[in-house]
């Protein structure tokens, strides 16, 4: 059930045009049939909570709407702000989902929370669902030993940005990297090891790259890196920022561990394929010319 706080800071997403509602008290029968079917054909996150606003637009006076979990991280706002906020808990037997924060000129009548509260009843099941979901499908595409996405968000990602270079004359690079003799690692100092050093690599490789950056563990002691939008300048700086993190990191420096990077920047008439194998070969010859 939703529990109501009086806020003032506003996290809003979506404006609706406002057409002064019926004052009823309770929605009728056929109000909540066609509700439950209209938040029911999607499952999705954000197309769930777009087509409540639109429901929720029809009976209540709010200039904007916003939605913000903390567990997903999912954030519903754009810079409108209003006089009066009201902030809704949503939960599902004791389970947290979330809050919607209503933006409004003036403050909402009885009825209108009266209705608030039947919506939201039929919003949170729904909701519960869609966020179940997503959830699972964050997890798919993680790699549970460096929490960096993994081999199929890679492959996911590099079609989107492939994508999008074809249809916008957007740039992209791949870089690749994998530690220099990793066997030795786990040979010498067992395999527990051998994974907090591939923990530790990911972190250095987080914090290396931009927030428009994607980084990826495809396995092993394997990872790659998509930039976008990317430029040959843009690119070296983020190689060398990665290489001088390496050589100023403790504990890499203390077990002599080092690493090479490819790189591959796309071009027109450049396949996936081709990009990713471009930038393995610049991997193995920056390898070559290291020893």
């Amino acid at each position: 059930m939703d529990n109501l706080s009086i806020i003032n800071t506003p996290k809003i997403h979506t404006n609706y045009g406002f057409t002064a509602p019926k004052r009823q008290q309770k929605l009728t029968s056929s109000q909540t049939i066609a509700t439950l079917k209209k938040l029911q054909t999607s499952l999705d996150v954000d197309s769930l909570l777009h087509n409540f606003a639109a429901i929720a637009a029809q009976h209540v006076r709010f200039t904007a709407l916003s939605f913000t979990d903390e567990v997903n991280h999912i954030h519903l706002k754009t810079d409108c702000t209003a006089t009066f906020q009201q902030n809704y808990h949503l939960s599902v037997e004791g389970k947290d989902l979330g809050s919607l924060l209503y933006s409004s000129v003036k403050p909402l009548k009885i009825n209108e929370l009266s209705i608030l509260k039947d919506l939201h009843q039929l919003l949170e099941t729904n909701l519960m669902h869609a966020l179940m979901l997503q959830e699972m499908q964050i997890r798919i595409m993680k790699d549970h030993l460096t929490g960096l996405d993994n081999r199929a968000s890679f492959d996911e990602n590099i079609q989107r940005s492939y994508s999008l270079c074809q249809r916008h004359k957007s740039n992209m690079a791949l870089l690749v990297t994998d530690l220099d003799d990793f066997k030795r690692v786990n040979d010498t100092y067992g395999h527990p090891f051998g994974d907090k050093i591939l923990k530790h690599y990911a972190h250095v490789l987080q914090r290396s790259i931009r927030n428009s950056d994607v980084a990826f563990r495809l396995g092993g002691d394997e990872f790659a890196i998509i930039l976008q939008p990317a430029s040959a300048q843009s690119t070296r700086l983020v190689i060398d920022r990665i290489d001088s993190e390496i050589k100023n990191d403790a504990l890499l420096s203390e077990f002599n561990i080092t690493s090479a990077i490819g790189s591959a920047t796309w071009r027109a008439g450049e396949t996936i394929e081709s990009l990713f194998k471009l930038a393995d070969e610049d991997l193995y010859n920056n390898k070559f010319n290291n020893k």
